[in-house]
């Protein structure tokens, strides 16, 4: 971001009581501080990067996370749009927008800087615009535009990702990356996915079928069809989880494969894992010209 923007957007928030703006390393981070809980929001990719209520946090950011230029935290909640993970992995229907000549994991909205759109503030609720209005990268042929909705209070946080097509039709898969904290990952399980189906990412891509909670006992890649409401377990904490995706990724990269991540720490397996609202594979998003379409989810923290 130049010096140019970064100061329009300081004046932007000068009126705001809870917001402000503070460059951290290379990125500008717009620095929410309510009454009630607080939040930190990367530019780059619309990023949230924390959100904390009563010194409790909902989301796991890493110790490494690298402020730089170009790439994305790890950690908070990622936007992968407009396709998830390996681009050769998604269906005929995502992938014929896709240059396939070396293009980036998780899609490119997550790597580029947003626009701050309209803020809205009271003694209860946050609500915070970001706008990509015209996504355009060399490996993409599709014509979208990409809004978000952040809603923010004591009680719940709230993410609203709108694709609009532009003049012609365009087909997305995307995801809302969530990185969720654990003091213990072998005591952590999530509820809701029982008697779903799911592919196994490290089983040559076999669909398999849930048999009571998801628990972690090693690496873990699966995309799960869901339905309803997810509960995350972990020591001292319950969080629900909803919201209209119609799949979910739930990832935890264990030790081998944490080893190797950057901005990851050899033992931070054991401190996170990931349930990602998405639409993916069979339910990538199919829009019309001029449609739009909003994936939504909803996080409540049942301990609080």
């Amino acid at each position: 971001m130049t010096q140019q923007k970064y100061n329009a957007l300081r004046d932007q928030l000068s009126d705001m009581k809870y917001l402000s703006v503070e460059m951290r390393d290379a990125l500008p981070v717009i620095v929410i501080r309510h009454t009630d809980f607080s939040a930190d929001l990367a530019i780059q990719g619309a990023q949230l990067l924390r959100f904390t209520v009563q010194g409790n946090e909902w989301l796991w950011l890493s110790e490494t996370a690298e402020y730089k230029t170009g790439t994305s935290l790890r950690g908070g909640i990622p936007i992968c749009w407009p396709w998830f993970g390996d681009a050769a992995k998604n269906p005929p229907s995502v992938s014929n927008y896709i240059n396939m000549d070396n293009p980036p994991a998780h899609g490119f909205a997550r790597s580029q800087d947003w626009a701050l759109g309209e803020v809205s503030e009271s003694d209860s609720t946050i609500i915070i615009n970001m706008l990509l209005e015209k996504p355009a990268h060399t490996s993409w042929r599709g014509d979208a535009s990409l809004s978000l909705q952040i809603s923010m209070s004591a009680s719940a946080l709230t993410l609203a990702l709108t694709t609009t097509a532009g003049q012609s039709e365009v087909t997305v898969s995307q995801a809302l990356h969530t990185y969720f904290p654990t003091v213990d990952i072998t005591q952590t399980s999530i509820s809701g996915l029982e008697g779903e189906h799911y592919i196994d990412a490290l089983d040559s891509w076999v669909k398999k079928a849930q048999t009571g909670p998801v628990a972690f006992v090693e690496e873990t890649d699966r995309i799960y069809t869901v339905k309803g409401n997810l509960t995350l377990q972990s020591p001292g904490k319950t969080m629900t989880l909803s919201g209209n995706n119609r799949t979910a990724i739930v990832w935890n990269p264990w030790i081998e494969k944490g080893a190797r991540l950057s901005q990851f720490e050899d033992d931070a397996w054991k401190r996170m894992f990931c349930v990602e609202s998405a639409d993916v594979m069979d339910a990538a998003v199919s829009l019309s010209p001029g449609e739009s379409h909003t994936l939504r989810m909803t996080l409540v923290n049942r301990s609080i």
